[in-house]
């Protein structure tokens, strides 16, 4: 769910083809970071444009001109094939954080401290909408989501992890000290990420359902942890200073890769890890943390968030200032970029699935379900 990991890295993570299959599981070649949770604030991007956009925005002039135009926001992307089904305004009262697709609904969870519940539902013109179906009070805000077989897993802002299962029955796992950012699960382990700078490993015992901190990674982790990912036999860590790549053997960190910048996310793609930095700037290295490609920032900027769309494939980047970049895989060129919200911060993308569907989170609490026509020429 959106910032850390499992959907994506981050919280991340929908079910994918197998909607019983962990969240950020591999399907269909390409392997999306779990969701969750994506710098917040926007990394240090902030997402605060240079002294003269900053008074066009509050209807200042700018060399006399009068106030700078917003940019338009788009429905329909046809360069790359991408349409809007619906917007749902001001589904939550603040910020959406993390998006996460279960079996059969789609979870989201946002800085007003709720947890809700979305049935898919297509309407008389063929355009899926999303209808409320639970509302949760969570007495704390909610950065992180991941959805694990029958569990929906919270990353809270007090350092816990809420734990809902289908039957009712709930959990509470503490360890962490600070805000929980990202979540993943590999081979039955869940990893938490955290502010306070650890990796933790969780495991459930199938007697008991109940969850125990089995270990505890804390050495050579490259600051504040951002985002999570699993490579072959390492687990790469996205922090505020840089990754830290973890031996999943050992537990112990083999390397950290510079630069040292704040890492918005990360996205397993053919053997190859991509790195998205919050200023915009993108590195793939290879599975040994070779540098393969490295790029400048995107022409859009800052980035909060990423997700894998099976669909293309494509590599979405999601924006401070309310654009989404689409990367064509493994070319890895820009396709395009769109201004989808106004005036406001992509916090969170969910790519829910193989039929090209993904949902963006924004910072002013609405919500938006995307598609992309694979059938376009590509």
């Amino acid at each position: 769910a959106g910032r850390g990991g499992g959907g994506q890295g981050k919280g991340r993570g929908r079910g994918g083809a197998d909607a019983r299959a962990p969240a950020g599981a591999p399907s269909g070649g390409l392997v999306r970071r779990p969701e969750k949770q994506k710098p917040g604030r926007g990394g240090k991007g902030g997402g605060r444009g240079g002294k003269s956009q900053a008074a066009a925005g509050k209807g200042g002039r700018r060399n006399g001109a009068g106030p700078m135009p917003d940019a338009e926001v788009v429905e329909v992307v046809r360069e790359d094939g991408m349409f809007r089904h619906s917007e749902i305004i001001r589904a939550h009262s603040d910020a959406v954080m993390s998006v996460v697709m279960s079996s059969d609904c789609i979870y989201t969870a946002s800085r007003d401290k709720l947890l809700k519940r979305w049935k898919v539902s297509k309407d008389a013109s063929g355009k899926f909408q999303l209808l409320p179906e639970l509302e949760v009070p969570l007495g704390d805000v909610c950065w992180c989501l991941i959805s694990a077989g029958d569990w929906l897993l919270c990353g809270m802002g007090d350092g816990s992890i809420k734990g809902f299962q289908q039957t009712g029955k709930e959990a509470l796992l503490k360890g962490h000290s600070k805000r929980v950012c990202c979540l993943l699960t590999h081979l039955h382990v869940l990893l938490s990420g955290s502010l306070d700078g650890s990796v933790r490993c969780w495991q459930m015992d199938a007697n008991t359902q109940t969850f125990a901190c089995t270990h505890s990674i804390t050495e050579g982790i490259s600051g504040a942890v951002q985002c999570l990912a699993v490579l072959g036999e390492r687990l790469w860590v996205g922090g505020t200073s840089g990754i830290a790549v973890v031996e999943l053997g050992t537990l112990q960190v083999s390397a950290q890769i510079p630069p040292k910048k704040f890492v918005a996310g990360l996205l397993q793609f053919e053997g190859h890890m991509i790195v998205v930095y919050a200023d915009g700037s993108v590195s793939i290295f290879d599975a040994e943390g070779v540098l393969k490609h490295n790029q400048p920032a995107l022409p859009a900027g800052p980035v909060l968030c990423v997700a894998g769309l099976e669909c293309g494939p494509r590599l979405l980047c999601g924006h401070a200032k309310g654009q989404v970049s689409s990367i064509t895989l493994p070319m890895f060129q820009l396709k395009k970029h769109w201004q989808a919200l106004q005036r406001c911060k992509v916090q969170t993308i969910c790519a829910v699935g193989h039929d090209g569907i993904f949902v963006l989170g924004a910072e002013n609490g609405n919500l938006q379900l995307w598609q992309r026509d694979g059938s376009v020429d590509l």
